[in-house]
């Protein structure tokens, strides 16, 4: 008899559950839905169910269901002062397939910006597969499309599984499509591609201790002096704020503007420790032959690059581009090979040029090398 009373209160349970009208939650879980919100448009429900999870002191934010085409009137905050002087911690979870399109004409917004204590998660691969985009439509005139936090005290973050990407020549931004500042203590950024045809692409100012990059690309598209299509831009620039002691393992980077190398670090003496891991660059030498595919500029370093891949992109086999030109404290190359070009490092610091090692055709290796002044 008292299981049958048992039985039966659990279906009147059941039944009552089923009329009243539930929050935009899981039972027992701290997981929101920005699906259930309301708003004018995809940003505008984002915002309200990150304000929920601050308000609930701390969780995720479910973004997976806004799929396919979103238009974005506001800034993403993926956290806020509160949530960082509360300790919050916060993940927004972002969908398979969709494409977010921001329109904002401040010069200081990002689409989204990311606060200290959260994690922005996306499934996607990186590279040319990665299917969660971030982008701008034409005419908008953003700080980038993703950014971090400028908190002077430090952001400590997680990003990865998407690509931004800007192909529309009336966009403007000021720090390129990828803006990361102010990031320290093991914060990681993952499988994220970054395409910019009309500007810069990461801009790296400010990070620290322990900060990785993996499985990151930066491509720019440059044609300028060719087809006069894009005039592209840098697909990466370190510095100028302090960089110290980051790593960047399996990138690439590729085809910048006119002029422009595919990598360029500032910053003089406040950037130190930079170690790349197994980088790939494609240069744009069927339009500049002269451009150095890495400039380091004065007083910067040591900058470390063990093993990696460059391809100048030249026709033929040409002394007339280097893959590094090092006008820093101290250059380190223990490895790496290079392609269409005879001119491995120009070190301008130590008045010397290393030549590449011809081993196949146009194929060849940068002897091991260390800056001697």
């Amino acid at each position: 008899m008292f299981r049958r009373k048992g039985s039966f209160l659990l279906l009147i349970v059941l039944a009552f559950l089923n009329t009243v009208s539930l929050p935009a939650q899981s039972i027992g879980t701290d997981v929101y839905y920005a699906t259930a919100f309301n708003g004018a448009d995809a940003s505008v429900k984002i915002n309200a169910c990150i304000a929920a999870v601050i308000s609930a002191g701390g969780g995720v934010c479910d973004a997976s269901g806004l799929i396919g085409m979103q238009k974005m009137s506001q800034e993403i905050d993926l956290g806020s002062s509160q949530s960082v002087h509360s300790h919050l911690g916060i993940t927004l979870l972002l969908p398979d397939t969709a494409t977010w399109s921001w329109h904002i004409t401040d010069g200081s917004s990002c689409g989204i910006r990311q606060f200290s204590g959260t994690a922005l998660l996306g499934h996607q691969p990186g590279g040319g597969g990665s299917r969660m985009i971030l982008t701008a439509t034409s005419g908008a005139q953003m700080d980038s499309i993703y950014c971090t936090d400028a908190a002077p005290a430090g952001v400590y973050v997680r990003a990865e599984g998407f690509a931004v990407w800007n192909n529309q020549a009336g966009n403007t931004f000021a720090n390129g499509v990828v803006h990361i500042r102010n990031v320290v203590d093991e914060s990681r950024f993952e499988n994220i591609f970054a395409e910019n045809y009309y500007g810069d692409v990461w801009h790296i100012e400010s990070a620290c201790c322990g900060t990785s990059f993996a499985n990151i690309q930066g491509t720019s598209n440059g044609t300028e002096g060719l087809f006069n299509l894009s005039p592209g831009g840098i697909p990466l620039v370190i510095g100028p704020g302090k960089v110290r002691a980051v790593s960047l393992r399996d990138t690439a980077f590729n085809t910048p503007g006119f002029g422009l190398p595919d990598i360029m670090i500032t910053g003089k003496s406040a950037v130190i420790g930079v170690d790349f891991y197994n980088t790939y660059l494609e240069g744009n030498g069927t339009i500049d032959a002269a451009t150095p595919m890495i400039y380091i500029g004065p007083y910067v370093g040591p900058v470390h690059f063990f093993g990696g891949v460059a391809n100048t992109e030249q026709v033929t086999l040409s002394a007339s581009k280097s893959v590094f030109e090092n006008h820093g404290f101290y250059l380190d190359v223990p490895a790496f090979e290079a392609i269409n070009t005879t001119v491995g490092i120009n070190d301008v610091t130590a008045g010397t040029k290393i030549p590449v090692w011809d081993f196949s055709g146009n194929l060849g290796i940068i002897p091991p090398y260390q800056t001697k002044h």
